[in-house]
């Protein structure tokens, strides 16, 4: 069901660097302005069919991660739509109040074109960022075979030290385990993903 309400302010985090992400932006956003604002790199938009509708898109960077703010400004959409209802007003008060009922679905129409807009923006931008994310990964994950490769482990001592790591620390591997299941979610074997917990752990 359709709502007039229109989206206005998400936050998210992004599991690449702040400099993929602008790079991405600058190629995808044409008609960008870009500045920069203490250590937020800011981009300012037109939302494509959304007559007028802006975006806002201010990238921080938390070390391998980046934090993305993205919102929406209606200025111009909503002078339209309001210079639209005055113009129905005032012609049905002159000619005809039959006006106003074609002037009230009209305006309905327009929000409804600008939110679709947005959401096509939102999507857009979901499936760029989750392709960053995708890509980035999977060049680490290259980047940690080659090193392992380069130095061999006997992964089941690793997995023996992190088990009773994780046993002093909080008296059962639950936590072990959740770890090397995401991690092997994400791509790797189980013995490169106890490689990769013992890396964080710094257990070598």
């Amino acid at each position: 069901m359709f709502s007039p309400r229109l989206p206005s302010r998400f936050q998210k985090f992004v599991r690449v660097p702040a400099d993929r992400v602008c790079e991405a932006l600058r190629q995808t956003l044409s008609n960008a302005e870009e500045r920069e604002e203490d250590s937020w790199k800011i981009f300012w938009a037109i939302v494509e069919g959304g007559i007028g509708t802006k975006v806002n898109l201010r990238i921080m960077p938390e070390g391998g991660v980046s934090s993305l703010s993205i919102g929406f400004s209606y200025r111009k959409p909503i002078l339209i739509l309001i210079g639209f209802l005055v113009a129905f007003v005032g012609l049905g008060v002159i000619f005809s109040p039959f006006l106003l009922l074609v002037g009230i679905p009209l305006v309905t129409a327009l929000i409804y074109k600008i939110h679709l807009a947005v959401n096509r923006f939102l999507g857009s931008l979901n499936e760029l960022l989750h392709g960053l994310e995708t890509e980035y990964m999977r060049e680490k994950l290259m980047e940690e075979r080659s090193r392992w490769q380069r130095s061999p482990k006997d992964v089941s001592d690793l997995y023996r030290r992190l088990r009773e790591k994780y046993i002093k620390m909080w008296g059962n591997t639950f936590a072990l385990e959740y770890k090397i299941n995401e991690y092997q979610r994400r791509g790797l074997t189980r013995e490169e993903a106890i490689r990769k917990v013992a890396d964080e752990e710094g257990i070598f």
